[in-house]
C-alpha cells in the first residue's frame, strides 16, 4: 500500500521535518567515471497504543481512518512498526550531450507485507518506491520512470482525508519557469503516466495477470501542475495548482464497452512567517480512487477533500503542530450514479493531530495523538492513537 505511511508516520516524520522529504545530510561517494552516489533516507521506528482498531491498511504507521466495526469490550492494544524507514540512492554522471547530464534514482520502504504475529509481523518486506532516470540540464529535466504524480502533495492527509496522489510509472516534464538561485520561483509540470484502477469482474484473479480498468482503458492518466513561490529572510511561501484527467474501462478487457472518464483538480500551498508554519490543500474530483482519492475507494465517486495543519518552533529544538483533514464522498450523488450498486461504504472521514516534536541534528522525537472519525454507511466510529516515534535522518 501508499505507501499509507499513514498518519503517524506522515505526522512525525513530516511534520518533525516540514518537508515533503527528509532533510538528508546526504553523504556523496564519488564512483568512478566522475559520477558520485549520494545515500539518504532515514530510520523511522513507532511506538504506539490505540483505543479501537484503524480499518483500511492497518495500524501504526499504516492508521488512516476508523474501522467499520468498533470493539465492545477489551479495546485497547500497543504495538510497534518500523516500516516506514527509508532509503534512497542518487546516482548523478557528467554532462553528456552539451550541459545535459543524466541522473538514476532508486528508493525503497519496508512497506512489501508483512506477515502474522508473534514472528511474522516483526520482518517487514522491502518494497521499491521510486526508480528513474533523468536527462537535465539544470532548468528542464525529463524524467522517465516511476515517481510521485504531480497531484501528490505533502505532508498530510494521505487517503483519508483530502491528501491524494499516487507514484506511477510515466513520463515526467519539469521547466523552471524562473532562472534558479533568486528570491522567486516557478515550475511548471507536465505528467503522462500508466493508467491504474481495480480489475474488473471476469479478470484473472491472479495478481501476475490481472488487467486493472485503467489499463484497459489503454489510455494513459495526465496530469499538469504550476507552482509558484518565493523565499526570503523574513517570509517563505508557496503555492500550487494541479489538473488531471484519466479514463477507465468499466468492462475491463474482452468485452466491449465505453470509457469512464476520471478528472480533479487540487489547490494548495504553504507559507512560513518567522516561526510559524502554515500548510493546506483542496482537492475535488471524479472516479480519482487510484489516486487515494474519496477516502481511497474505488469507481464512480465524486468528493471532495481538505486539510490545513500548523506549527511553531518555539526554540531551535522544540516545536508544536497541529492537523485537521477531511475527505468527503458524495454519497447522494454515488447512488444516483450508481443505482445498481450498493451504497457507498466510506461517506466522510475527519482526522486530527497534535504533535510534540524534539530534534537535535539528525535525531528527532515526537509525541503524538491522533484521532480518525469516520461515517460509515452502518454508521460513525473512531479510534484513538498516542504514539512515541524517533527519526534518525542519513
Amino acid at each position: 500500500m501508499r505507501t499509507p505511511t499513514g498518519w503517524f508516520s506522515w505526522v512525525a516524520i513530516a511534520l518533525m521535518l516540514g518537508e515533503a522529504g527528509p532533510a538528508s545530510a546526504q553523504e556523496v561517494l564519488k564512483l568512478g567515471a566522475r559520477e558520485t552516489l549520494t545515500v539518504s533516507g532515514f530510520i523511522n521506528a513507532t511506538l504506539f497504543t490505540d483505543r479501537q482498531r484503524f480499518g483500511g491498511f492497518g495500524q501504526g504507521q499504516n492508521a488512516e481512518w476508523a474501522a467499520q466495526t468498533e470493539l465492545p469490550t477489551d479495546k485497547t492494544f500497543a504495538d510497534g512498526d518500523i516500516r516506514n524507514t527509508r532509503l534512497s540512492f542518487d546516482f548523478r554522471g557528467e554532462p553528456v550531450l552539451g550541459t545535459w547530464a543524466p541522473r538514476g534514482v532508486v528508493e525503497t520502504d519496508f512497506f512489501g507485507g508483512q506477515d502474522l504475529p508473534p514472528f511474522g509481523d516483526e520482518q517487514p518486506r522491502l518494497r521499491a518506491r521510486l526508480a528513474y532516470a533523468d536527462l537535465s540540464n539544470g532548468r528542464t529535466t525529463l524524467r522517465i520512470g516511476q515517481y510521485w504524480s504531480p497531484i501528490i502533495a505533502f505532508p498530510l492527509g494521505y487517503g483519508a482525508v483530502g491528501m491524494v496522489g499516487w507514484r506511477f510509472p510515466g513520463v515526467y516534464f519539469y521547466r523552471e519557469l524562473v532562472a534558479p538561485g533568486g528570491p522567486a520561483s516557478a515550475q511548471l509540470q507536465l505528467a503522462a503516466f500508466k493508467g491504474s484502477g481495480p480489475p474488473t469482474p471476469g479478470e484473472d484473479a491472479l495478481p501476475i495477470n490481472a488487467i486493472g480498468n485503467g489499463e484497459a482503458s489503454g489510455l494513459p492518466q495526465l496530469e499538469a501542475r504550476l507552482n509558484v513561490g518565493r523565499k526570503t529572510e523574513e517570509l517563505r511561501w508557496n503555492a500550487y495548482a494541479v489538473g488531471h484527467v484519466d479514463w477507465k474501462d468499466t468492462t475491463g478487457t474482452g468485452v466491449k464497452g465505453d470509457n469512464l472518464t476520471a478528472w480533479g483538480f487540487e489547490a494548495g500551498g504553504n507559507l512560513a512567517p518567522g516561526h510559524l508554519t502554515l500548510h493546506g490543500n483542496y482537492y475535488y474530483g471524479k472516479a480519482l480512487g487510484q489516486q487515494f482519492a474519496h477516502i481511497t475507494q474505488q469507481g464512480n465517486v465524486r468528493g471532495w477533500g481538505a486539510w490545513g495543519q500548523a506549527g511553531y518552533d518555539f526554540t531551535p529544538r522544540w516545536s508544536l503542530w497541529g492537523f485537521f483533514g477531511i475527505d468527503d464522498p458524495d454519497e447522494h450523488r454515488f447512488h444516483d450514479d450508481n443505482p445498481a450498486l450498493p451504497p457507498l461504504a466510506r461517506q466522510v472521514n475527519r482526522d486530527v493531530d497534535g504533535l510534540l516534536r524534539f530534534k537535535a541534528g539528525r535525531y528527532a522525537l515526537g509525541l503524538e495523538w491522533f484521532r480518525a472519525m469516520t461515517q460509515w454507511n452502518t454508521g460513525k466510529t473512531q479510534a484513538d492513537q498516542v504514539a512515541l516515534s524517533v527519526m534518525y535522518t542519513l
